[in-house]
């Protein structure tokens, strides 16, 4: 018992299982009808299509192996996506098997529910429509059940129905390898709505048993499956009535048997994490500035890398491992050089936490993926999608607002409801950081959804309790708002704590940056078109092993004794011997100050690139693109030692850089409501440098 409860919401009953699988229906004759129109619009799958040899090689019952490329002409145009269909009969009668490769061993399952489609349908890539209905309806009926644990049948239905005409979730539909995570995540949502109100043993260990297999599955299908352990256990142990240690054998005894499980089911991938970098090399390219935006990031006076390229990633963390190791890049190269940044920018690393988690509490409000889904037309659902676009703009940041609302109204019962409210919230939004990519956060979608739903839901039966003169106390209400703003003070605490630790690294590294002994490279001026000149260099020395080279170079911009300051540079890569672009195309443009007449002038740092081609031929770093006029204002060298023990980042060092923040920041705007972030800027100026 507790002081104060809302209503409870209305039980399950029968006419709910009638509505969960009418609900199932409608969403997959919404899939079944979305994915032609789709395609037919110039829509494009993208789920690594030509790694799907196996699950073709199964179909046409030849065992789950790998073949190379030319295996058989029709099996090379199927794979590359130039045909629709294959026939097994087109396979010669003996091929010769390779390696399954990363993609078919992670995504074993996900191989095999599509082979096993195109098994009993014949090999089509329209075909695979059937397995993303099944995992569509799967997750909208899903979602409902969910949801109905925390509201009454309307609510919970408008929820589903949200995100079923959601454009980011329709959109990412047709992408099978991504949404197939998406399920498994609603599934959850379930298992943990079970086990915080069910008071059984016998339920919660076998809703533990289902948790484990359906999980084990869906890790075979979608690697990040596996987080969803943490939301469960946190649920399981520490929400709803029961306290920490009642019934802590059965709630032991769930958790034990979801593990054992899930490690069965899952027990023939676990060997290729063994041989892999994990979610490194995934974090590493997560880092790059081209994710900033959607973090709400502002920049720091150097970056992580500004191109979203898994070669460009490659290359920083082999050039990092030479620089401190004998012999070629280990297994653990990426997670080596993830681990030195880890340690040397905490700051950044959690500001980027908090950016993920305001962004995804403001999903639903987004309409980056359009007013309506890819490809509708239809003038009924076009103008809903319009009246869906305007309220959500309307509504772009009040997400962080009604999650701590949700979490102030779940303490005002039990304060323990509202930390483990706010720990689940806050893991599931951050851990997106690792690469915060529609593709990989449309899901999270629901998140929010289901958290408006609740909140909506607890308003009116809180109302209701209110108005008949049961109120919870003050106590109460004081106790859960110390939860809520002690999490937010926390989270503050823990960025700016992490950024004074992480300032002197900072500033002791750029120092160096500044204080390096430089070679300077000799310019030869060509033009580049489109107005701009080339500067032009060979900034490589010569080595015996040329494969492959990393040169710290900086770039000096002034227009002391030039005329026009350039307004950016450009790192241009090309091949050395054709000058035509290349496959290791790492050119990039870095934009400069408005002021550059100052002295001493600004310094652009950055790693340049070299390799050799199997033909030898070199391709890699040529020079400096810069708008004619401006050519005098640059020079360009190459540091001589002394760095190679350093993090070697990008980095634009104006006069003055010591004055400035050496952190990353973020735009607190997406707090608040667009209007109202206009009225408190105006009111506080200085709050928008906060952050």
């Amino acid at each position: 018992m507790t002081a104060w409860e809302p209503s409870p919401a209305r039980p399950y009953g029968r006419f709910d299982l009638y509505l969960a699988l009418a609900i199932l229906i409608v969403s997959a004759m919404t899939a079944a009808l979305y994915l032609p129109t789709f395609r037919a619009a110039g829509g494009k799958a993208q789920f690594y299509q030509p790694d799907f040899a196996p699950a073709v090689m199964w179909a046409c019952g030849r065992g789950y192996v790998n073949v190379p490329s030319r295996t058989a002409p029709a099996l090379d145009a199927f794979l590359a996506t130039r045909a629709d269909t294959f026939n097994c009969a087109d396979l010669p009668a003996q091929v010769r098997t390779v390696g399954l490769g990363l993609m078919p061993s992670v995504c074993r399952y996900l191989m095999l529910a599509t082979a096993g489609v195109w098994r009993a349908t014949g090999v089509s890539w329209a075909r695979v429509d059937i397995l993303l209905v099944a995992m569509f309806s799967v997750a909208i009926s899903a979602a409902f059940c969910a949801l109905r644990f925390v509201a009454g049948r309307p609510l919970a239905a408008l929820g589903a129905l949200c995100w079923t005409i959601s454009p980011m979730h329709l959109s990412n539909l047709p992408h099978l390898r991504d949404y197939a995570k998406t399920p498994f995540f609603a599934l959850t949502a379930v298992a943990a709505a079970v086990v915080i109100t069910e008071r059984r043993a016998v339920v919660l260990i076998l809703t533990g048993v289902a948790f484990g297999v359906i999980e084990g599955i869906g890790f075979g299908m979608r690697t990040d499956v596996a987080v969803n352990f943490i939301p469960f256990f946190v649920a399981l142990f520490f929400a709803g009535p029961r306290g920490f240690r009642d019934q802590i054998g059965p709630k032991v005894g769930a958790a034990i048997a979801a593990v054992l499980m899930f490690t069965a089911v899952a027990q023939p991938l676990f060997g290729v994490y063994g041989t892999s970098n994990g979610l490194s090399s995934v974090a590493l390219e997560g880092l790059t500035a081209s994710f900033d935006p959607a973090l709400s990031v502002r920049p720091a006076p150097y970056s992580f890398g500004a191109l979203y390229d898994d070669s460009f990633t490659a290359s920083q963390v082999r050039g990092d491992w030479m620089r401190h190791h004998d012999g070629p890049p280990t297994l653990g190269a990426s997670r080596e050089y993830y681990v030195r940044l880890l340690t040397r920018v905490p700051g950044d690393m959690l500001t980027r936490a908090a950016g993920s988690t305001i962004s995804t509490l403001n999903l639903p409000f987004s309409i980056t993926y359009g007013r309506a889904p890819w490809g509708v037309t239809n003038r009924a659902l076009t103008a809903l999608g319009d009246l869906r676009a305007r309220l959500a703009l309307a509504f772009f940041g009040t997400g962080p607002f009604a999650a701590a609302l949700l979490l102030f109204i779940l303490g005002s019962s039990r304060p323990r409801d509202a930390a483990a409210g706010a720990a689940i919230l806050l893991f599931t939004a951050a851990y997106p950081v690792i690469q915060f990519h529609g593709r990989h956060t449309f899901h999270l979608e629901f998140l929010v959804i289901g958290l408006l739903v609740w909140l909506a839901s607890l308003l009116a039966r809180s109302g209701r309790e209110i108005a008949m003169g049961n109120r919870p106390g003050a106590p109460a209400l004081a106790r859960s708002l110390g939860v809520v703003a002690g999490t937010v003070a926390l989270a503050i605490v823990a960025i700016v704590t992490a950024r004074l630790l992480q300032g002197p690294q900072t500033r002791a590294m750029l120092a160096r940056y500044e204080s390096s002994t430089v070679d300077a490279l000799s310019l030869a001026r060509s033009p580049a078109g489109d107005g701009q000149v080339r500067l032009s260099t060979d900034a490589f020395p010569p080595r015996p092993n040329r494969e492959f080279q990393q040169v710290f170079l900086v770039a000096d911009v002034s227009t002391v004794s030039c005329g026009a300051a350039p307004k950016a540079l450009t790192l241009r890569y090309l091949d050395q011997d054709l000058r035509t672009p290349v496959e290791y195309d790492f050119t990039t443009r870095v934009a400069l100050p408005n002021a550059l007449d100052q002295s001493p002038p600004t310094r652009v740092f950055f790693a340049a690139y070299a390799f050799s081609t199997r033909d030898d031929r070199r391709v890699g770093f040529v020079g400096v693109d810069v708008p004619a006029g401006s050519e005098g204002c640059v020079r360009l060298s190459r540091v001589r030692g002394g760095l190679d023990d350093e993090l070697w980042l990008d980095a634009t060092l104006v006069p003055g850089w010591r004055e400035r923040p050496l952190y990353q920041r973020l735009y607190l705007a997406p707090l608040v409501p667009e209007r109202a972030w206009l009225k408190i800027a105006r009111w506080w100026p200085s709050l928008a440098a906060l952050g």
